[in-house]
């Protein structure tokens, strides 16, 4: 299931060598959260490729009950790769998670579901592979200090290109004076160098940069654009890339956040998805009569992306902050539409990307707090379930629209919205979820256990006072 007999030789020679004391073993549970296991180098035989090493599922979240909590991981030597964070020289291999009785696929492996939504999209005859090109918008902070207890709660972030930070003798008159810090030239952008480092460190793992840049916002918010990978390979970098963002930082000490919004005032970050399949060698998405070049094909993904997108938003958006991102004129989308260049929606076709050799569209809607395996995979049934029944967005409400919907005065009323909280989406994902569950994608149970799974994090909310509700409410 892991790969061919030849590559585990590769890899069982390369590891009897001597180069590497340890092998790491890393898998990703439902929560989107990378998890390891070390073994010695030298102690890695063929069994370990075919039987795994075991651990204990029911610690985590949606995972097994602890009555059944036996779960083991099969190293993929298709994903290998060298960690020079690791004090020891270390390899590191990404893992399925499998039953350790009979070795099949567990149900609830996020990596799994994505194989299996992999597997469907070529059993389906629409098309053969899809490829993703996901660009990593963060910010890197010079302070985070998070506190939360019964009587003191709050954060604290600093960056010493903050226009607050203008009067510390520390900023040498370096900081971003006008409101947007897009595309800042160094030495105000203090992270130029940050960047490209890890840019170099993801190059070293396989990754190719198609640029990076600093971000809109003024307290080091920075982005990375990668080019386009499979399916597959795609959502294993992401959770390389965010390994090496943050382990980067924490070398310039710097703290590392894809929250989406972590704190007012400034923008966002999201986790846009550039998106194209292929039939054969032919990019589906083309058709030079049609509105900016789509085909009827890309039309009918991008119906099913926006005709679902409530119910995406769980995987997509599936943190409480993920809906602190998604307001009006905050640098992200609100509404259900597409467009050419507009970036007001939540589907836009880029201008410089019409042609059959770079034709896709852009999803503008997710953001890093999401699971990539599981964010991917429902984006891709959706895109097969528009497909599959020929929608047609222009029928469905979903434009396009080429006006910019956040200008004053501009009428919205007509508009479909995104979800505008987690529990919404939650909500959405109950009543429309029998998309996903073709061909055994998502399973059922999978499905209930994620709910469950995430309305036990909006409850933690409940209850429990926000620091702004003392601001606004104390001498009430």
């Amino acid at each position: 299931m892991t790969g061919s007999s030849s590559m585990i030789q590769i890899l069982l020679r390369k590891l009897a060598e001597g180069a590497y004391e340890e092998l790491d073993i890393r898998f990703t549970d439902v929560q989107g959260i990378w998890r390891h296991v070390t073994i010695p180098a030298r102690n890695a035989t063929k069994d370990l490729f075919a039987k795994g090493v075991g651990f204990d599922g029911s610690t985590l979240g949606a995972m097994t009950p602890t009555e059944a909590g036996d779960l083991a991981l099969v190293p993929d030597p298709r994903r290998v790769f060298e960690d020079r964070f690791a004090t020891k020289p270390t390899l590191a291999v990404i893992a399925d998670i499998v039953h350790p009785d009979t070795g099949e696929p567990f149900s609830r492996d996020p990596r799994g579901v994505a194989r299996k939504a992999q597997d469907y999209l070529r059993g389906t005859g629409l098309a053969t592979e899809s490829f993703w090109a996901p660009e990593f918008e963060f910010y890197l902070f010079d302070r985070a200090s998070i506190w939360n207890e019964p009587c003191r709660s709050g954060f604290e972030f600093a960056s010493l290109e903050a226009p607050s930070n203008s009067g510390s003798p520390d900023s040498l008159g370096l900081f971003h004076q006008t409101h947007s810090a897009y595309h800042r030239m160094f030495p105000v952008d203090s992270l130029h160098d940050v960047r490209a480092e890890i840019a170099s460190a993801m190059h070293d793992n396989g990754i190719q940069v198609k640029y990076h840049h600093h971000e809109v916002g003024r307290m080091g918010q920075v982005e990375v654009e990668v080019t386009f990978s499979p399916f597959m390979s795609a959502a294993d970098n992401i959770m390389i890339t965010k390994h090496i963002v943050r382990n980067v930082a924490l070398r310039h000490k710097l703290a590392a956040t894809f929250m989406p919004k972590p704190m007012r005032g400034e923008p966002g970050s999201g986790m846009h998805f550039h998106i194209f399949l292929l039939q054969g060698e032919e990019r589906l998405f083309f058709c030079a009569d049609g509105y900016c070049s789509l085909s009827d094909a890309a039309r009918g993904a991008i119906a099913g992306i926006l005709h679902h997108a409530p119910a995406l938003c769980a995987f997509t958006n599936p943190s409480v902050n993920s809906y602190h991102r998604l307001v009006p004129r905050q640098e992200a989308p609100v509404y259900r539409f597409f467009s050419g260049p507009n970036r007001s929606a939540a589907i836009r076709v880029p201008s410089y990307a019409r042609t059959p050799e770079a034709m896709r569209f852009e999803y503008r809607v997710p953001d890093g707090s999401s699971n990539p395996y599981l964010c991917m995979s429902s984006l891709l049934m959706a895109c097969l379930d528009g497909m599959r029944k020929g929608m047609k967005p222009e029928e469905m409400g979903f434009g396009p629209i080429e006006d910019n919907v956040f200008e004053d005065g501009y009428d919205t009323s007509g508009l479909q919205r995104l979800p505008e909280s987690l529990d919404e989406a939650l909500e959405a994902l109950e009543a429309d979820r029998a998309f996903l569950e073709e061909g055994g994608v998502f399973t059922p149970d999978f499905l209930d256990a994620y709910i469950e799974l995430k309305r036990e994090e909006t409850a933690c909310f409940r209850g429990d006072p926000h620091p702004l509700e003392h601001y606004l409410y104390f001498n009430i």
